[in-house]
């Protein structure tokens, strides 16, 4: 009311080599002004290609020829925003690669890095299988993601879920209750065409289609790193609520308050209107709804104003409410002007 008044399995296991025990997390960055990638692969030529396609999507790289030299690297250049290791990646012997021993030390130095910071986005390129769910991993690896196609090139997709995967892990306090605010927002706004959806589920809604985006564009939504990413989620739920508006009748559902019955006297109530809170300040809540829904009633059929009232009353700010600066300002205006003239007519009332 505040804020309304101031209007007024199976699969094999590996070991990590005793050369790649993981030691204390790494403290340096590569350059802190910008993306940055570790990428392990003896291959001099795949080397190049890998090295310039993670540059053009702006990342400062670091090369490894093999697992131990990229552990290195690891431990001394990290944070990394993305490492990618070839599956086959050799071991160093000390004097030089061993080329008929089993080149599978990719994997172990995944599992390494991973015990120094098991939150670190990890790519395995393994370039000789045609199905990531062929390449034997250990279960603590199932999900990292797995480059198995240069051809049809999925690096992008696979770099931009680990971006996305990190910018939710990163997410503040803040930010989430201002993303929940929001989408507690949207999903009143719906009334009945919410179909007994809740915020929570709006906001999972937003975040799920984000990560479907970053594989299959076409089935999720993609996010634009030039937009902040709270900013992304908020549009999202903006659309994903519109859609549901879109998609539903009136003949659809009904919310239970909605429904009438009568009693013995024949006098039409709803079903819940008996059952009691066991909130300890439920009498002063009531009062205050009252309240709400009076000024509400007031902008029936202002739906912009409406629009405001509601996120306001949700904890949004003015640039969250969907409406831009200039309908936000006429909007305002005719908020406060009916609120004043309501309260003036009051004073008369009770002048008299």
């Amino acid at each position: 009311m505040a804020q309304l008044l101031s209007f007024i399995d199976t699969t094999p296991q590996f070991e990590t080599p005793g050369s790649l025990k993981p030691s204390l997390p790494p403290t340096k960055s590569i350059n802190a002004s910008t993306k940055s990638a570790l990428l392990v692969e003896n291959d001099e030529s795949l080397l190049n290609f890998l090295r310039r396609s993670l540059k053009d999507e702006g990342y400062a790289v670091r090369t490894a020829a093999n697992s131990e030299e990229g552990l290195r690297l690891y431990r001394h250049c990290a944070p990394f925003n993305v490492v990618l290791i070839d599956y086959c990646v050799p071991q160093s012997n000390g004097i030089g690669i061993d080329y008929l021993a089993p080149q599978t030390h990719g994997i172990g130095l995944a599992m390494a890095i991973r015990e120094i910071n098991p939150s670190q986005g990890i790519i395995i390129a393994a370039l000789d299988y045609r199905d990531a769910r062929e390449v034997p991993r250990p279960q603590e690896l199932m999900d990292i993601p797995v480059l198995i196609d240069i051809g049809n090139f999925h690096l992008r997709s696979l770099l931009e879920k680990i971006e996305v995967d990190r910018a939710i892990e990163v997410l503040t306090s803040s930010e989430l209750l201002r993303l929940q605010q929001y989408a507690d927002f949207r999903v009143r706004g719906l009334g009945r065409a919410a179909r007994g959806r809740t915020g929570e589920d709006l906001l999972g809604e937003a975040l799920l289609r984000t990560l479907v985006g970053a594989e299959a564009t076409q089935k999720g939504r993609h996010w634009n790193r030039d937009v902040d990413f709270v900013m992304h989620l908020t549009g999202a739920m903006q659309s994903i609520s519109s859609s549901w508006k879109r998609q539903f009748t009136d003949r659809e559902a009904y919310l239970i308050s909605e429904l009438p019955i009568h009693d013995a006297e024949g006098q039409e109530h709803s079903p819940v209107d008996n059952v009691a809170s066991a909130h300890a300040a439920a009498d002063q809540l009531l009062v205050e709804k009252d309240e709400k829904d009076q000024i509400l009633t007031i902008f029936k059929d202002d739906p912009e104003a409406t629009q405001m009232l509601l996120g306001l009353l949700h904890g949004l700010k003015k640039n969250e409410l969907g409406l831009d600066k200039k309908k936000c300002a006429a909007t305002e205006k005719r908020i406060r002007t009916k609120l004043l003239n309501r309260r003036n007519g009051r004073c008369e009332e009770h002048g008299r």
